[in-house]
């Protein structure tokens, strides 16, 4: 029979609060300090837990990152589609989704950083690979949306999210670097024209040529 106890409920509320706990003590650290300060040892001193009752949770560092990349792509999806909503079409929602994609970026840096390999701790995709499908299947549907509304073939949706994917990565990784002249305003627009020329160029593409030499 499943205990279903008010006892029980609590102690699992508890597990659970202590897990947030965790996650929220190495975002804080990582924040003010970078990946690199990160350890088990200064999480723990941070929020006043002895070390058996953090490995109750995460039994290294690798782990703990792996929840927190998890995370982070769990809020980077909700980010995009929650833009993709306000939307009336795919075009605009695209624009949308490219700025959402910046702004969590710079303002959830510690944890893009753990989710693009910056942490300095190797993460296996596996891992998150759920997680990460989850928002490459997002782009790819606001993507083929926007070419069925349009009538255009893009050849490959999935290399199209992946162009698109890592157009948006330079332009905010730039940006969080302090290396976008401009700033963060003018990576944001930078951003916008890369979806626009990004449409243009695969509507063109569709188009018959004209003038040519037979």
């Amino acid at each position: 029979m499943v205990d279903i106890s008010p006892a029980r409920t609590r102690r699992e509320r508890e597990k659970a609060d202590q897990r947030q706990a965790i996650l929220d003590s190495a975002r804080a650290i990582a924040a003010s300090e970078g990946w690199a300060a990160v350890t088990t040892r200064k999480v723990a001193d941070r929020i006043e837990y002895s070390h058996p009752t953090l490995y109750e949770h995460f039994d290294s560092k690798t782990a703990l990152l792996a929840e927190l990349t998890r995370e982070g792509y769990r809020q980077l999806l909700s980010a995009l589609q929650t833009a993709r909503r306000k939307c009336p079409d795919p075009a605009t929602a695209a624009r949308a989704m490219a700025m959402a994609y910046c702004t969590f970026a710079w303002t959830h840096r510690e944890l893009y950083e753990v989710m693009h390999g910056l942490s300095g701790t190797y993460i296996d995709p596996d891992t998150y690979r759920a997680e990460g499908a989850a928002v490459i299947a997002e782009a790819r549907d606001v993507i083929e949306s926007w070419a069925q509304a349009q009538k255009v073939n893009v050849a490959s949706a999935g290399d199209a999210v992946l162009i698109l994917w890592s157009t948006l990565h330079g332009i905010a990784s730039l940006a969080l670097a302090k290396q976008m002249i401009g700033g963060k305003k003018h990576a944001s627009e930078l951003a916008l024209r890369a979806v626009d020329d990004l449409l243009s160029a695969w509507r063109t593409a569709q188009r018959p040529a004209t003038g040519a030499c037979t």
